[in-house]
């Protein structure tokens, strides 16, 4: 019978009292579960920490590689169409110049050569572009379709994992991780320098356009008679 009224007679089923000395054999630890209670569990960990970081940087580069992409074939389909305006320019200045000359022709009473006016329409020349494939679309064309991103798993992959087949598993995945970062870099430089460029290009080719189109209106405005405002 025990001596405490309230108390229980202990089972033969039960090992006895569990200890709170962590020193004692019998000391029931909290974490007692968990598979690697050690500083290589503590390396896998951080290990994991940092493929996940770099995970979610080659996603943040990826989407500016995408944005980079989207804003260079704008720049290309601006480019081609101030192209295609400087050459309808070159056109309508013939035109003005034709017009010009007969009115000339009629009021100083001069006769108009014979025939009609020759139209020499000189072959468009293409517009100087930028590299093709552009460095943004050629890396996600090739890279971002056929290589995924960092795994996020766990690193404990399965129960009989060693650590030390895991932790090489990890430096596998941060030195490939490092690697298409490094190449992501390299591919955003090229494809700004390559649009900075293609902005460069495409300063003077505007301020033709716009000194042209002034040109061709006052021309205009004076075989109209119509006087410019004082």
């Amino acid at each position: 019978m025990p001596k405490n009224p309230f108390g229980e007679e202990p089972s033969a089923w039960d090992s006895g009292p569990r200890s709170t000395n962590p020193f004692d054999s019998n000391y029931d630890s909290p974490d007692s579960d968990l598979t690697f209670a050690t500083p290589q569990s503590r390396t896998l960990a951080s290990q994991q920490r940092a493929l996940d970081s770099m995970c979610h940087s080659e996603q943040i580069g990826i989407s500016t590689l995408e944005e980079l992409s989207e804003q260079g074939e704008k720049l290309d389909r601006a480019e081609q169409r101030l192209h295609h305006i400087g050459e309808l320019q070159k056109d309508s200045q013939k035109s003005v110049n034709t017009l010009n000359s007969w009115w000339r022709g009629w009021f100083s009473k001069k006769p108009t050569p014979g025939g009609t006016a020759e139209s020499t329409k000189t072959g468009a020349t293409a517009p100087v572009t930028r590299e093709r494939p552009a460095p943004a679309a050629s890396y996600l064309s090739q890279n971002v379709r056929t290589a995924p991103l960092p795994s996020s798993q766990p690193f404990f992959q399965s129960q009989g994992t060693q650590p030390r087949s895991q932790f090489d598993v990890n430096m596998d995945l941060m030195s490939s991780g490092m690697s298409r970062l490094r190449d992501m870099a390299t591919t955003m430089n090229a494809e700004l320098k390559a649009q900075n460029q293609q902005l460069d290009r495409m300063e003077p080719a505007l301020s033709r356009v716009s000194d042209t189109m002034a040109t061709q209106n006052r021309q205009m405005k004076i075989l109209l008679g119509v006087k410019s405002p004082r």
